[in-house]
């Protein structure tokens, strides 16, 4: 529990740090999911245990902390002694976790649909050679979000049809 504290005490302090500017979203064109991205269901397979689109689903999303198992269609499971990649969202705009390596936060945006956008994140610059392949994987997968399907238990971020991201749902404990 103080780990989440000093985590969420972390976000907080790095927030209030970043430069007031205008969004850069409004120098370029934002890009929009298809509607078929918004209104339809993870096809079923023998990997994807996510059925259920996110519209309203927000408190999902906040309730758990996000294991990674997959990125770019890559298995993800922790190696020697790096802490696990995960996601931990905070209501209402706040991201944290972990890449592997590095502990990352920055905001993201919920809109209508399932739309999820992630602003640039903030990450550490610790050296780790074994986890930093993850790393480069999911902090651009995270580039690319543009909606996402939770359940109790799974979530999946997708650009377009294409998951990017699998997570499941893990215990709320220690920092690893």
């Amino acid at each position: 529990m103080l780990s989440r504290i000093l985590l969420l005490g972390a976000t907080l302090l790095a927030a209030a740090c970043q430069a007031t500017g205008p969004a850069t979203s409004a120098t370029g064109p934002a890009t929009t999911p298809t509607t078929a991205d918004t209104t339809t269901p993870p096809a079923p397979g023998p990997t994807s245990a996510v059925t259920e689109p996110a519209g309203g689903g927000s408190e999902k999303l906040f309730a758990h902390r996000w294991a990674l198992t997959e990125v770019a269609g890559q298995p993800v499971a922790p190696t020697g002694d790096a802490r696990e990649a995960h996601l931990l969202f905070f209501p209402p705009d706040r991201v944290g976790g972990s890449t592997g390596c590095n502990r990352l936060n920055g905001s993201f945006e919920l809109l209508a649909g399932g739309q999820l956008k992630f602003s640039p994140l903030a990450t550490t610059r610790m050296l780790c050679p074994g986890p930093a392949a993850v790393e480069t994987r999911l902090i651009q997968a995270l580039g690319t979000v543009q909606t996402y399907y939770v359940t109790d238990a799974a979530l999946e971020l997708r650009a377009g049809t294409a998951v990017v991201a699998r997570f499941q749902a893990a215990p709320a404990g220690p920092e690893k």
